[in-house]
């Protein structure tokens, strides 16, 4: 083999070699680009759309609940996206308190029900209850009691007042004390408080 034939051979391996880590190099870039993108908008939705200046005080007459006066650790939220508005409202009681909250907004005949197909532990959505700092209550099964109802399903007063079909939960996560987490939707805007943008 000449050394004209050598040259060309080695400028050859080396332009492949260099072509192999330019196409290295791209798909390296683009695979932590989408990584990048993927983190940031996973990051952006979770954070995405929660109003200002909600207060528990606010969210409960919005959403139509009498919040029992020795209600502590109260926590509410309202998050508007593109296909509807979600109120969050949660407190603790004692259970007896909750079980007085509780019992006017079921349906007559009918009792809240177990946890029976929990999510797994630190299961979050978008708009749930870790936005509040708290696990989402679909992760409990001890203590945990679900419900639900839309205006007008109870005749009492209470039942009465409720502006938005509600999930209800209540998490007697110690004994003789609940955690009552009530979480609404509407496809028509919600409104926000004074103040919030």
């Amino acid at each position: 083999m000449t050394g004209t034939n050598r040259s060309w051979h080695r400028r050859l391996a080396v332009g492949a070699w260099v072509f192999t880590g330019l196409c290295v190099l791209g798909v390296l870039g683009v695979v932590l680009w989408s990584m990048y993108a993927f983190t940031h908008l996973a990051e952006e939705r979770k954070n995405c759309c929660w109003a200002e200046n909600v207060t528990p005080e606010w969210m409960a007459r919005t959403m139509g609940f009498q919040v029992p006066e020795t209600a502590t650790d109260r926590r509410a939220g309202l998050n508007s996206n593109m296909q509807y508005d979600v109120a969050l409202l949660t407190f603790t009681v004692t259970t007896a308190e909750a079980d007085r909250f509780l019992l006017p907004l079921q349906r007559e005949g009918t009792q809240l029900v177990r946890n029976t197909h929990p999510e797994e532990p630190g299961y979050t959505r978008s708009d749930g209850f870790s936005h509040l700092g708290l696990p989402e209550p679909e992760t409990f099964v001890d203590g945990m009691r679900i419900g639900g109802l839309c205006h007008g399903d109870t005749k009492t007063p209470e039942g009465q007042a409720v502006r938005f079909c509600t999930k209800i939960y209540a998490h007697e996560f110690r004994p003789g004390t609940t955690r009552i987490y009530l979480w609404a939707s509407s496809d028509a805007p919600i409104g926000k408080p004074p103040g919030s943008h």
